[in-house]
């Protein structure tokens, strides 16, 4: 696993990250990689719906099955987001 070490934090931020961790009953390093981690996945999950959503509409374009009745890739794409959302919950 890589180590990330932060530096030149101002006080006053970083009193109020202690002061958060402390609150979630974790250490500093702790609640830095959770928050860090958690953003990461955001931004993996969105990339990875955004890929999915492309591949779905060149599919469709490939099949011209674009038409009524057949759901658009957004929502399929909602779908799946809040299907992943549930399951993260």
């Amino acid at each position: 696993m890589a180590t990330v070490q932060v530096r030149d934090v101002p006080d006053d931020v970083a009193a109020v990250i202690a002061e958060k961790a402390s609150a979630e009953h974790k250490s500093v390093s702790a609640y830095l990689r959770d928050l860090m981690t958690a953003d990461v996945q955001r931004e993996l999950q969105r990339r990875a719906i955004a890929k999915w959503d492309e591949e779905l509409r060149q599919t469709q374009r490939r099949l011209r099955i674009i038409g009524q009745g057949t759901p658009s890739g957004a929502e399929v794409v909602r779908e799946v987001r809040e299907d992943y959302d549930r399951g993260q919950e």
